[in-house]
Order: C-alpha cells, then sequence, then structure tokens
C-alpha cells in the first residue's frame, strides 16, 4: 500500500489569523472602553448638571417653597399668601429658561447660571468641582449655591378716625403704635375736668391719624368703628387718606332734643330784648360760668323790631361723650321785621353741651356763630 503524505496548514497562516483575531478584539476593547470613557465624560461635564439643577428646581417652578427658605417680612395686615401673589405676578407668565452667565465661569471650578421668565431674571446657580472624581478621572461637578430673588415696591395706607374708634386694615386691627398723631376738635375746649364718666373727666372728640406702611398692594379694606361698635362711613379724600366720620346718636336726642331747641330760641330772644332770662335760666346748670354769662349779656347789637320768628329750624349732630355728657348742634333762621319795615336776619348756629345734674340734663357750655344780614 502506497503511503499518502498529509498536507499541513503553514504555522504563518495560523499565527496571522491569531494576531488578526486578538487585534480585533483590541480594537474592539478599547473602542468599547473609549466609548465609556467618552460617556463618563460627557456625563460629568458642568452643563449636564446644570440641565439637571434646573430640571429639579427651576423647570416647574415652586415659589412659595423658594420663598419660604428665604428670611421675608409681610406687613401684619397682608398674608403670605400675597406676598406669593405679588412675587408670581412680578415673575409673569413667561417662558421659564436658563443660561450660562455672560460672565460664563467665576473661577475655573466655578460656573454661574441665570434663571428667567422672559425677559425677567430671578434666580441665579452655580455648578462646582466637588473635588471627586469618576471612575476614568473626569471631575465630578455638582450644584454649589442657588438664589431666588424678587423686588419689592411697598405701599402704604393712612387713615383719620375718631381716637375711640376701632381701626382696621384688611381685617387687621391697628393699635396705638400705629397712630402718628392725635389732634383736638373745638369739643375739647368745652370739657372742664369737673365734668366726669366712671371717674374720669370727659374729653372732648379727638382725631388720630393711623399710618401703615409695608403693605404690598394698594387696599380699600378700611373698617372703622366706634366706642359702640356700630360702623363709620369712611371715605377717601383727594390726598388717597380714608377718613372716617363721627357717628352721632339720633335716640339721645330724644333725651334733650327739645331741651336744645328751646335753649337757643329763648337765647336769640334774650340777646335781641324780646324774652327774659328766667326761660332760659331754668335750661342751664346754675353753677357754670355759661349762667353767669348769659345772665350778664349785654344786648349791645339789638336790631329793634316789631315781630319775629324762627324758620328753617334744625338739630342734628347728637354725640354722647360719656353717660350723662352730651352735645348737639342747633340752627334756625331768625327773621325780624323792623319797625321802619326794613328785614332783620340773623341765622343761629350752635352747639350746646350738656351734663346730667340731679337726674336732669342741663346746659353747661355753648359755641355760637351768627350771621346777620339786614335788608
Amino acid at each position: 500500500m502506497a503511503n499518502v503524505k498529509t498536507k499541513k496548514f503553514p504555522y504563518f497562516y495560523t499565527i496571522l489569523a491569531l494576531l488578526v483575531l486578538v487585534g480585533v478584539c483590541c480594537v474592539a476593547y478599547g473602542l468599547n472602553l473609549l466609548k465609556s470613557w467618552m460617556t463618563d465624560y460627557e456625563a460629568s461635564r458642568p452643563k449636564y448638571v446644570a440641565e439637571n439643577v434646573f430640571n429639579e428646581y427651576f423647570a416647574d417652578l415652586d415659589v412659595e417653597a423658594f420663598i419660604k427658605e428665604q428670611d421675608y417680612t409681610i406687613s401684619p395686615a397682608e398674608e403670605f399668601e400675597d406676598l406669593v401673589r405679588y412675587v408670581k405676578e412680578q415673575i409673569g407668565d413667561g417662558e421659564i429658561k436658563y443660561n450660562e452667565a455672560a460672565s460664563g465661569s467665576i473661577t475655573g471650578d466655578v460656573l454661574k447660571y441665570v434663571v428667567s421668565a422672559g425677559d425677567y431674571k430671578f434666580a441665579q446657580f452655580t455648578v462646582v468641582d466637588s473635588g471627586e472624581k469618576t471612575e476614568y478621572g473626569n471631575p465630578i461637578y455638582v450644584l454649589g449655591e442657588y438664589d431666588f430673588f424678587y423686588m419689592v415696591e411697598h405701599t402704604s395706607v393712612k387713615i383719620v378716625a375718631p381716637s375711640d374708634a376701632t381701626v382696621t386694615v384688611n381685617g387687621f386691627e391697628l393699635d396705638s403704635t400705629y397712630v402718628v398723631k392725635t389732634e383736638e376738635t373745638e369739643s375739647c375746649n368745652h370739657m372742664p375736668s369737673k365734668i366726669m364718666h366712671n371717674d374720669n373727666p370727659v374729653e372732648g372728640i379727638k382725631y388720630s391719624t393711623y399710618y401703615l406702611d409695608g403693605l404690598l398692594y394698594d387696599t380699600d379694606d378700611i373698617t372703622v368703628t366706634d366706642k359702640y361698635g356700630d360702623p363709620c362711613k369712611v371715605e377717601k379724600n383727594e390726598d388717597g387718606v380714608f377718613v372716617a366720620s363721627i357717628n352721632y346718636n339720633e335716640s339721645v336726642g330724644e333725651q334733650f332734643g327739645a331741651t336744645a331747641m328751646a335753649f337757643a330760641q329763648g337765647y336769640a330772644k334774650w340777646a335781641q330784648a324780646c324774652g327774659g332770662f328766667g326761660p332760659i335760666s331754668k335750661l342751664m346748670d346754675a353753677k357754670s360760668s355759661l349762667y353767669y354769662k348769659v345772665q350778664t349779656l349785654e344786648n349791645y347789637f339789638v336790631h329793634s323790631h316789631s315781630k319775629c320768628e324762627f324758620v328753617d329750624e334744625k338739630i342734628s349732630e347728637y354725640y354722647e361723650y360719656g353717660d350723662g355728657v352730651v352735645s348737639c348742634r342747633v340752627s334756625f333762621t331768625w327773621n325780624a321785621v323792623r319797625y321802619n319795615g326794613a328785614q332783620a336776619t340773623e341765622y343761629i348756629d350752635m352747639t350746646l353741651y350738656f351734663h346730667e345734674v340731679n337726674g336732669e340734663y342741663k346746659i353747661y357750655h355753648m359755641l355760637t356763630h351768627s350771621d346777620f344780614t339786614e335788608q
């Protein structure tokens, strides 16, 4: 049997194939390694950290949460919700976006970004090198600091009200610390210290000026209630000041209104020498200075006349200062016909002050104004 020779594959090709295979594996491994390094590098770049920060903190803006993280102050006449609303209105509804600050990197390791809604900038944050490295030695960037900022332009309110009234702004009651000025009215000049209420001297009507600043919003929610708890009329004047009117007590007039008119007309007759002192003397406090002044009145300006009458009689402005201390305003026109046929007219306008003496109201003071014309 003839010998058959086996043809062997050259070692060269075997080795070459192995080398190619190893090379391919090395290239594949190198590419994978490069890809991993590039992925790691990209993921660690500051811009991606900035994007994550923006998405977490600012994309769905929570104004309330940002404000609570900071020191903030609000007027006691407003609520926290008012501040939130104010800031939201200031930020507006523009698209919220972020950009790297024009100054770019603050230092080599700190980058600053600005957050805005439309053109309104309201926040900023930084991305910083943490000092740590990734698996592949790239620097790890993290959030540094962030600031949320807003501008506040405060407004104020001024209120003038009777000093014994209760004043509120947006439901918040103003106490004496908000009073910047107190002024007396004419009635204070007619309250002698001997006129007492609850063992204290009775005072006339005073007005206090209240001032409250630090408000975010202008407000018309102003209420004033008198010492009895009844609401006072409040109006804003041309200077923007809220002024409360005095509440007069018409029911008090039932007790002494007739007495007031009888005295006023009796006094007019006495002053014009057509009536006696006796009828009006009974209506005054005999111990008052008014009693002596009326009793000794000298009729220097008597308009001699044949007859007279009272028209346009009015009683108003009943006010109770305290138990047994009241006043009212009486007005009427005194018409007289002189002996020569000429008309004499005097307009009587007076405020009468009463206090209680032995269970009766007696007049102890008065303020008068008269305008005499002759035709």
